[in-house]
């Protein structure tokens, strides 16, 4: 087991264990050497001492390191160190698909179809490799958070050879081929199977085959009838439910040859969901019901009417018939041999798939059977007529150049043709351009001698692309036929919306129910925005966005505070206080006037800070408002007022026995006793003067001055 902090070819840092499967854990770790993150598999110890885990382990990373594609996880470098097995691949950030269904439940259609083509890209690359997944499933699905989605884990993929007859039965029992589900021989197809179960998934939110076991699920795959998706979830376009039906069909040679035809089935979906160009090979959509299309029964009533107008002429019914030429025997022959050789083929195969095939076989209805058989034989019938009517054509039997009445070796055949035939000989095949450009389709189309309008349709294909034609290639159409060819304009745009406020959980959720991803956050301060909710975005509200853009948001740090020492302002004048307030980045919020007995009049008495008392030096938010209270001066300014006088006999040097005392304020006696006494004191008296003013009282001891007190009149 690693741990952090280890080294693997003293290169590769150990982060974190981020990941275990059953034969291997993963690991998030640095490249020193490339100073980038990667993700490292390591086989667990119990499987690196067994040979045939160790080869299938390397197998997986010679497989994988080949491939190079923007839906494939890539890998880096592959090695082995004191037993150590390791595979260092692209660190992807994201969550698997099977997290995301989870989480939203099931898929929207436009959605599940751009994941699904972006699925089959990347193992259409593989295949193209000749290497073959075998465990395609939402586990192995990454979404990154830039939109890409990756397919990864080729565990057990295996390069394809053919030699290779069969495998051991592998990867996901839900998602698992039938083929694979026996042992028997698995390929591309395979793949493709569990891709349209993966597709199932997405739609519905679940799996079409779910048992207690592993074995009973596996079964399923093998014999049991898969529910419609449209069933579970009617919103599900027809076209799209078809090529998950084609995708899962029991029989490989039922489903889609390759990858990359599936890719161009789903591009159609985007811009025709109702269209009927997926071909279910071999199925009905009932057992007992075959439902013909209007097309082919026009061609039934074209070749009966076409062997109805090939008459002989004369009256007589028992006229001999025409003797055949020499070249037209030729090419009946070659005709009969091509039908043996035909026959011969598909008893061949039919014997060759009877051993592989028993089980599925058995799944067939008999009265289906019959249907099938009839219809083929009513079908053979229908070319041989066609072919004979063809080959007569040329050799002069039926109608062409030349008179009515033309003289052949066996005699005089009249020429009869049918306004159904006229209309048949104006018929041309419907060509395919979903795939080109515009402008190689206009020319394509006019060089076919096919008149088409074009319009513009939003897509996630790249602009100028074309995405759906109708009619679909291969159909028969004449001059008269309406032919639309849509084209992508490019994807489709919308207003980003409004984020500020969301918490960044809550703007992440709503990006994603957008389509849209969350990219970088970054942060700021806000007066008005609460600390973590969104401020803005870029780009921002309002601006054309479309689906798969990255948005990067900004969160409140909440408000900016910078913080100042209120300034010494006690005892200044109003207007040297207010420099004072403004200098420390402080607001001046005006004064107010007290009477003070203390302080100057118009001096600065005190002062609150956002309402409340600070000290100078005090660390407050720059901004706050400062209000100052000035000096009014004294309330007794210019008035008389009274002053209490309290006199001890500690001015005396000897206690008093007895004696005379006398008190005089500006020469004037204010208090007197003459038998005055210890027991007197202390002695209290009341003076009067003007506010302001100092004085002396002074005092008298039998006439003798013994000292004086002074008196200041400021109203306390």
């Amino acid at each position: 087991m690693l741990v952090p902090g280890m080294y693997l070819a003293d290169r590769y840092e150990i982060i974190e264990k981020i990941g275990s499967g059953g034969m291997a854990d993963v690991y998030k770790a640095k490249c020193h050497k490339l100073n980038r993150l990667v993700a490292i598999k390591v086989l667990k110890p119990e499987f690196s001492t067994d040979a045939t885990f160790v080869k299938k382990f390397r197998v997986e990373a010679q497989s994988a390191a080949g491939l190079s594609h923007p839906n494939i996880v890539n890998v880096y470098d592959v090695g082995e160190e004191s037993g150590i097995y390791y595979i260092v691949m692209e660190l992807v950030q994201g969550i698997t698909l099977k997290n995301y269904i989870d989480m939203k439940g099931k898929l929207e259609v436009r959605e599940a179809l751009n994941i699904s083509i972006q699925i089959a890209s990347g193992l259409s690359a593989a295949h193209q490799n000749r290497i073959i997944h075998r465990d395609v499933k939402p586990q192995n699905i990454i979404m990154s958070r830039d939109g890409k989605v990756k397919v990864t884990d080729f565990g057990i993929a295996k390069v394809a050879d053919s030699t290779t007859v069969t495998t051991t039965a592998a990867g996901s029992v839900h998602y698992i081929s039938p083929e694979q589900a026996r042992g028997g021989y698995s390929d591309e197809k395979s793949d493709i199977y569990s891709l349209g179960i993966t597709m199932y998934e997405m739609l519905t939110g679940k799996v079409p085959f779910d048992g207690e076991t592993n074995v009973a699920v596996a079964l399923l795959h093998i014999q049991g009838e898969m529910v419609p998706p449209r069933k579970l979830e009617p919103s599900i376009p027809r076209s799209f439910e078809k090529i998950i039906l084609k995708c899962t069909q029991k029989k490989p040679d039922k489903r889609y040859a390759s990858a990359k035809e599936l890719i161009a089935d789903l591009r159609r979906v985007l811009s025709n969901p109702d269209g009927e160009y997926v071909v279910l090979a071999g199925s009905v959509a009932d057992a007992s019901t075959m439902v013909i299309s209007d097309q082919d029964m026009a061609a039934m009533r074209q070749a009966r009417s076409a062997s109805n107008n090939v008459r002989p002429s004369g009256t007589g019914g028992s006229q001999r018939p025409p003797q055949r030429s020499e070249a037209e025997q030729r090419r009946q022959e070659e005709l009969r041999r091509q039908r043996a050789a035909e026959a011969a083929r598909r008893k061949y195969e039919e014997e060759n798939d009877e051993e592989d095939d028993d089980d599925d076989d058995s799944e067939v209805n008999p009265k289906l059977e019959k249907v099938m058989i009839g219809l083929g034989i009513v079908g053979a019938i229908i070319l041989v007529i066609a072919v004979c009517f063809i080959i007569g054509k040329a050799v002069g039997l039926v109608g062409g150049t030349g008179s009515k009445d033309k003289d052949t070796q066996s005699g005089t055949v009249t020429e009869s043709v049918t306004d159904t035939q006229t209309e048949t000989q104006s018929e041309t095949k419907m060509i395919g351009v979903v795939g080109l450009t515009k402008n190689d389709a206009e020319a394509r189309l006019r060089a076919a001698g096919i008149n088409a309008t074009f319009e513009e349709k939003a897509d996630d294909s790249e602009k100028g692309m074309v995405i759906g034609q109708d009619p679909v290639e291969g159909t028969m159409i004449t001059s008269d036929t309406k032919v639309t060819v849509y084209y992508s304009s490019g994807k489709e745009t919308f207003e980003l919306g409004d984020y500020s406020k969301l918490t960044q959980s809550e703007a992440k959720n709503k990006l994603e129910i957008n389509g849209l991803i969350l990219g970088d956050v970054d942060y700021e301060y806000s007066d008005t925005i609460e600390e973590g909710c969104v401020t803005k975005t870029e780009p921002a509200a309002g601006t054309e966005v479309t689906k798969g853009d990255k948005i990067k948001i900004w969160l409140s740090k909440g408000k900016k505070v910078e913080m100042t020492s209120v300034p010494s302002i006690i005892g200044s004048t109003e207007d040297v206080a207010k420099s004072a307030i403004a200098s420390a980045g402080l607001q001046y919020g005006g004064s107010t006037t007290e009477y003070s007995e203390d302080a100057q009049k118009g001096t600065v008495i005190s002062f609150t800070v956002n309402g409340s008392a600070v000290s100078a030096g005090t660390q407050v938010e720059k901004g706050s408002t400062v209000k100052i209270v000035i000096s009014a001066g004294s309330q007794y300014e210019g008035q008389t007022v009274s002053e209490t006088v309290t006199l001890s006999n500690y001015l005396f040097d000897d206690d008093i026995t007895s004696g005379e005392v006398v008190v005089k304020y500006n020469e004037e006696v204010v208090w007197s006793k003459s038998d005055c006494t210890n027991n007197d004191f202390p002695i209290t008296f009341t003076l009067r003067d003007v506010y302001g003013t100092k004085g002396y009282c002074n005092i008298y001891l039998d006439g003798i001055p013994v000292g004086n007190i002074q008196v200041t009149f400021d109203g306390k």
